[in-house]
């Protein structure tokens, strides 16, 4: 396994996340092609050069690189990855209910709806699939998770390690569901 650059081309980045997947593959204990459906909120539109702090965000380019590697991540594990992205909540709200029927789990970004997003978190809860937030930042050591509402019903919570926060989260939540460990969020 290579390390990219961030001027490697996003055809190479794809790469590198299909191959990284089909590396771990075998360290699934099933093999059902789990839908996953990767939701990123406000402001991750930003990435790349003159957006996001690269302090903060490493050296992902854009959205689309970044949810190119996690769907070729999802299919070298022999899962499918639809992915999403909207700075308004309403669309989120309105995306997580029209992909309930087609998502098997859901992994979130909130961003910055992470302490404010009731309306996601109510739709999480009805959409009765499991899902894990994710954050490039660890959101708990600037106070960001206290009273995080989407964070109070995930089945996981992966932050701080950049856009490795993701590879973890995807990993993860297809290890958990291949063996039965989640359960759907309750209603409140």
């Amino acid at each position: 396994m290579t390390t990219l650059s961030a001027s490697a081309p996003i055809s190479d980045k794809i790469e590198w996340g299909r191959g990284l997947g089909r590396a771990l593959r075998s360290q699934r204990r099933g093999d059902t092609a789990w839908r996953l459906a990767l939701i990123d909120g406000p402001n991750m539109s930003n990435l790349g050069e003159g957006g996001r702090d690269r302090r903060t965000y490493g050296t992902i380019n854009s959205i689309g690189e970044l949810q190119g590697a996690i769907q070729a991540l999802a299919e070298g594990l022999g899962a499918k990855a639809q992915t999403y992205q909207s700075n308004r909540e309403g669309e989120i709200v309105q995306y997580i209910y029209d992909s309930a029927d087609t998502a098997d789990a859901y992994l979130i970004n909130p961003a910055a709806l992470t302490r404010r997003g009731a309306p996601c978190a109510i739709a999480l809860s009805d959409s009765r699939r499991p899902y894990v937030e994710l954050h490039f930042a660890n959101i708990a050591a600037v106070g960001w998770s206290n009273g995080a509402l989407i964070t109070r019903q995930a089945s996981g919570v992966v932050m701080g390690l950049r856009h490795y926060s993701y590879i973890g989260a995807v990993f993860g939540l297809i290890g958990a569901l291949d063996v039965g460990a989640l359960q759907t969020p309750r209603a409140d």
